[in-house]
């Protein structure tokens, strides 16, 4: 196992650190049904937990990791030069470590746009906009004071598109690690081939599918971890993996910019977090478990039948089978067009390709995991929608047609619907 691991990271591994690798090596040993089920019982649980069966080492791994997703960095350690958060748990804290934050959490993302190809902002690394330091990146000075960067109208003659985002819900997420791309193509209908108005196509990575992300842009839990590392508190890293660690990977796998090594001129020596921290914070989120459902009553089993006889389920599909059972999470993890009010314009990644639609992923978003949904308000990619009913009420696109006939149910028969989101 050393050798493949040397082999895997350049031959710069020790046997302590390839220890830890191995760790992140481990199928997940109980991310089977009882993670997600319906029902109640068993072992006592509470969100924020590991995933069950885990050994010694992966749940000392997975402590590790919890205790560097609070940490407050400091700007000795490397926090800044520009910076958003201080911690991961900054935004990630509703209800606790490892959900959403409120709107006071909010981020902007910013692209120029020029011959339909988007690119960060001249002065930025990145999409995110930071709120602290004074930009251009290259020679950035690190402040505490805010007075966010102001975003232009245009760049060097370029139209400038801005989105906010609000922060998405982690647990769970690493059981998405162990769906594989059959099952997510299986899904795909780029050309509405069988008519139901419903046109799922998966996204990726520049290489294999994607499963994490508001538009479904990163492919394993190493590069969905990274890249806010550095976007939103400055903290620069090297590939824990990098391309050895994609998951169900395509027939030619391909390393793209997510493996390169990240750095900043904060006068911090890169990288900012160690190889074996990286490893340690990659395992909190590939094995912090989803959230479990509550027992049903009446009016969640009314819900839950309304739910799939709208067409709901279409997109938001109850179940998708894993190396380890059924990953009850209520997302296709594909990209849906959702209508001209939610659309943002940025695109990210490069999806499936389809006669029928852009290029990229402009107008897209995935399908959001529906598990605990109604413990980390506000809701939607921006966090627009202050309830579930405002939510489903500002679905279109793709969804419209369902959308139009929830709004034409009884007021009962949507309170059970929205019952039955209540107890997922």
């Amino acid at each position: 196992m050393v050798k493949v691991l040397e082999q895997a990271t350049g031959g710069s591994v020790s046997r302590g650190l390839a220890a830890a690798v191995a760790v992140l090596l481990v199928v997940i040993h109980s991310a089977c049904h009882d993670e997600s089920s319906s029902g109640g019982g068993g072992p006592t649980f509470e969100l924020g937990d590991p995933i069950q069966g885990l050994s010694a080492a992966e749940s000392a791994a997975f402590e590790r990791g919890r205790a560097l997703f609070e940490k407050r960095f400091r700007p000795s350690e490397g926090l800044g030069p520009l910076y958003n958060a201080t911690s991961c748990a900054s935004c990630h804290s509703t209800p606790r470590t490892g959900g959403s934050s409120g709107l006071y959490r909010n981020f902007y993302i910013a692209h120029r746009q020029f011959a339909g190809i988007q690119s960060p902002l001249p002065d930025l690394i990145g999409p995110i906009v930071p709120a602290f330091g004074t930009p251009p990146h290259g020679s950035a000075t690190f402040g505490l004071e805010g007075g966010r960067f102001v975003i232009p109208k245009n760049a060097f003659g370029q139209p400038v598109l801005v989105a906010q985002r609000n922060t998405v819900p982690i647990f769970g997420v690493g059981l998405f690690e162990l769906v594989s791309n059959a099952t997510i193509q299986s899904n795909a209908d780029p050309e509405d081939a069988d008519g139901d108005g419903i046109s799922g196509r998966f996204n990726t990575d520049g290489g294999p599918i994607g499963r994490f992300g508001v538009k479904a842009q990163s492919n394993n839990i190493e590069r969905f971890t990274r890249a806010p590392l550095q976007n939103q508190m400055g903290i620069t890293s090297n590939a824990f993996l990098g391309a050895g660690g994609i998951v169900s990977a395509s027939p030619r796998p391909q390393a793209t910019g997510g493996d390169l090594p990240t750095s900043d001129a904060d006068g911090v020596p890169d990288p900012e977090i160690s190889t074996a921290d990286l490893g340690d914070l990659i395992a909190f989120t590939r094995f912090l478990a989803p959230p479990r459902r509550k027992p049903f009553d009446d009016a969640a089993r009314r819900g839950e039948e309304l739910f799939g006889d709208l067409g709901c389920v279409k997109c938001h599909v109850p179940s998708l089978p894993s190396s380890r059972g059924p990953v009850d999470a209520y997302t296709d993890l594909l990209l849906h067009e959702m209508g001209p009010d939610l659309s943002d314009g940025i695109d990210f990644g490069l999806p499936q390709f389809a006669f029928s639609s852009a290029a990229g992923s402009r107008d897209e978003f995935r399908t959001q995991p529906l598990w605990g949904v109604s413990m980390h308000a506000p809701f939607l990619h921006d966090g627009r929608a202050e309830t579930l009913s405002e939510a489903i009420e500002l679905h279109g696109g793709e969804a419209e047609t369902i959308r139009d006939d929830f709004l034409a149910l009884t007021p009962a028969e949507r309170a059970d619907i929205i019952a039955f989101l209540e107890h997922l």
